[in-house]
């Protein structure tokens, strides 16, 4: 990952975004705070696709397995 202050961001956007491309992320600083993260958008969208896989098994595994017959009760009084 590289870092580098929104002048110099500014400055190189187009060397930066090349590396961008062929998958290196980059920091923008502003005051040597970051302030956002350029990423390729293929590795952002993976990244955001793993986690909400996760997040979804990790409330698996901590809710009860629910039978069919459990179900169709409770259509049954969602429909009363």
């Amino acid at each position: 990952m590289t870092k580098a202050s929104l002048f110099e961001t500014r400055s190189n956007f187009s060397q930066i975004i090349n590396k961008v491309m062929h998958g290196e992320e980059h920091l923008v600083l502003r005051k040597n705070i970051p302030v956002a993260r350029i990423v390729p958008v293929l590795e952002s969208v993976k990244l955001k696709s793993k986690e909400l896989i996760e997040r979804i098994q990790a409330v698996r595994s901590r809710v009860k397995k629910v039978s069919i017959k459990e179900l169709n009760e409770w259509k049954k009084v969602g429909r009363l």
